[in-house]
């Protein structure tokens, strides 16, 4: 048989030099995890006890989780994972240009500035049955956001400068919440369904809010990003989550050390993060990223 060396010597050197420019790392879960089931379990933070995560005048904030999802949304539904004045969860596939066991996952901020407020996200695949990494980050009126192991390029809103307190949503809904709610909660104006919230079927590790930029967005593109693979408290942490309660528990602290503690609701419970598989992150070109637009009326 005849065997070009030439030629598979420069493919060896190639893989070498891709290896080595962009990083592969794996992560474990910290000890125990919130088990979800995707049915109606959930865990929440009342608004009438706690208010808003983020205060008035927060100008800077990271959002960041880890997490493990196990099921993809129905057509129009939309899988929380959580959701106040941030929202992170995942959608139907069509959303996102998806590869062989993606995910589409959506993150979104509700913004404000003197004169407007509203919504601002993407849309951007993740991994099914892998652990997976989202932060989004806010600071002199740019988001950007971090998916495993890339950070995408800063997007610029000049009309806003913090995040909103101004969420226009029924009552029953202003809770913090991990996971769903207590029973579906429908967007229908005019009596046609948009979507339905649904409950995240997976694991949680961690959750951490911040009210400082925690890292810096890429200057252009999509570039390399480490993200950590524990979340530690600090004084700019104003509530974190990293379910290593007593196994069984379904009250979760809040290691920050500012109360905030989550109450499990319909069986969410803490888990032994033993035997949930890790993740071996390697770079994936065919990612891409769709945002939308902040609004000057109420949401």
């Amino acid at each position: 048989m005849y065997i070009n060396f030439k030629f598979l010597l420069s493919v060896i050197s190639a893989v070498l030099l891709l290896s080595l420019v962009l990083p592969v790392f794996s992560f474990e879960p910290s000890g125990g995890v919130l088990s979800l089931d995707g049915e109606d379990d959930y865990a929440i933070l009342p608004f009438a006890e706690h208010g808003h995560i983020f205060p008035e005048g927060t100008h800077a904030f990271t959002v960041e989780v880890w997490f493990y999802p196990k099921a993809e949304p129905k057509e129009k539904d939309r899988d929380l994972i959580l959701n106040q004045q941030v929202s992170i969860g995942l959608l139907a596939r069509e959303k996102c240009r998806l590869g062989q066991n993606q995910l589409c996952s959506y993150r979104q901020a509700y913004l404000s500035g003197d004169r407007t407020h509203g919504l601002v996200g993407s849309d951007k695949p993740i991994q099914k049955d892998q652990w997976n990494y989202i932060a989004i980050v806010f600071k002199n009126s740019t988001l950007c956001h971090a998916t495993n192991n890339r950070i995408s390029q800063g997007w610029r809103l000049p009309r806003v400068d913090r995040v909103s307190l101004h969420i226009n949503r029924p009552e029953r809904v202003q809770d913090f919440v991990v996971g769903g709610y207590d029973e579906d909660k429908f967007v229908a104006p005019n009596g046609g369904l948009l979507y339905q919230v649904s409950n995240f079927h997976g694991e949680i590790d961690a959750i951490r809010f911040s009210n400082i930029a925690r890292y810096d967005c890429a200057a252009q593109g999509d570039n390399p990003f480490d993200p950590p693979p524990r979340f530690f408290n600090d004084e700019h942490t104003l509530a974190l989550w990293d379910f290593n309660d007593k196994e069984g528990s379904d009250r979760f602290e809040d290691t920050s050390g500012n109360g905030k503690m989550l109450i499990g609701m319909n069986g969410a419970t803490v888990i032994d993060s033993s035997g949930i598989g890790n993740l071996e992150i390697r770079p994936d070109a065919s990612l891409t990223t769709t945002w939308g637009q902040v609004k000057s009326v109420s949401f």
